[in-house]
């Protein structure tokens, strides 16, 4: 890639992304309280050890602080029994009848999900099952927020996207909306041709290489998209990732990532299972959460689209494919 002056500001941005905490998504948010559980030796050090990426050791570790009624590590295993690109290599080749009785509660032929236990004493557990139904209201984005989960907020809105629901714009007043997915209120205003001149000035404030720009049917440059990778709050686990494992030229990285997951819904809901029980920045500097993120673009093609999609990252950055490689043999049965 030419260099560029937004080049410079990209390892600039990376840097202090580095050094400093990356901070809320959605704007700031009141401090939250403890989840139950969540300063217990056992279940600190059991997360410890899954951050470390020792499967083996945190989830039997995690199990049992679940079933004696610790509410975070019940929390923190719904939600990794619920997102594949979050279960390693380790617990993907478990026999399903060990997997049930390590990651749910007791309960029916498949278990139950932990997330039922701990929702009777913590509310925040309630927000996912309002998540997981196909009913949730629009109101939840905002919840999820205001609970001190800016992640969860921004799968909110998408889920709520998905299922056609409409309402986007009637959040437009709520100072902590995430920039990031303005289009959903935009395409609503695109309805109403009074509003014409409010979009274009919602475009005018964004980044040059924001994706929502392709959305909103522009161009945007390969640099431009480079530098918006490497220094968003919402790309960060991409610009820890490249950084850290490809930083010879993370711009190249950042850009095949992005193509590797093959949706900014990807992109902006990965990050860790709950930000009250584990800081973002934490996740994305952690051996889980770097080839939680690999896992990620690996699940974005199925086992026929597998060779394309290397080969499209091989294109663009040697390094990363290298990465993607590793990470998928690590999956790999193992031979007798």
């Amino acid at each position: 890639m030419p260099e560029h002056g937004g080049g410079m500001r990209c390892w600039a941005r990376v840097l202090a992304l580095c050094a400093v905490l990356l901070g809320p998504m959605l704007g700031p948010a009141p401090a939250a309280a403890e989840i139950a559980g969540q300063r217990a030796s056992g279940y600190q050090d059991a997360v410890a050890q899954w951050l470390a990426d020792d499967e083996a050791a945190a989830l039997p570790a995690l199990a049992r602080e679940a079933e004696g009624g610790n509410v975070a590590a019940q929390i923190l295993l719904a939600l990794i029994d619920r997102t594949p690109s979050l279960q390693g290599p380790w617990l993907s080749r478990l026999p399903r009848d060990d997997r049930v009785a390590l990651m749910r509660a007791p309960g029916g032929m498949s278990g139950r999900s932990w997330m039922h236990e701990a929702a009777a004493r913590e509310d925040l557990a309630g927000l996912w099952l309002s998540l997981w139904d196909v009913g949730s209201p629009m109101s939840l984005p905002r919840a999820f927020a205001e609970a001190g989960e800016p992640r969860a907020a921004r799968e909110a809105l998408f889920a709520l996207s998905v299922r056609e629901r409409r309402g986007f714009a009637e959040l437009a007043g709520w100072e902590g909306y995430p920039s990031s997915l303005q289009y959903l209120i935009w395409r609503e205003w695109e309805d109403a041709s009074d509003r014409d001149g409010d979009i274009a000035a919602g475009i005018d404030t964004l980044h040059p290489g924001d994706p929502q720009r392709l959305r909103m049917g522009l161009e945007v440059a390969r640099e431009d998209l480079a530098d918006w990778l490497l220094s968003a709050p919402e790309a960060a686990g991409i610009a820890v990732l490249c950084t850290a494992r490809c930083g010879g030229d993370a711009e190249a990285c950042a850009l095949a990532a992005h193509g590797a997951l093959a949706s900014d819904r990807a992109l902006l809901v990965f990050g860790p299972p709950s930000e009250r029980l584990i800081e973002a920045e934490v996740f994305y500097d952690s051996p889980r959460g770097q080839t939680a993120l690999l896992r990620r673009m690996l699940l974005a093609a199925d086992a026929r689209g597998r060779r394309a999609q290397m080969a499209q990252v091989e294109a663009v950055d040697g390094c990363l494919a290298e990465e993607l490689r590793a990470e998928a043999q690590r999956y790999m049965p193992k031979r007798d």
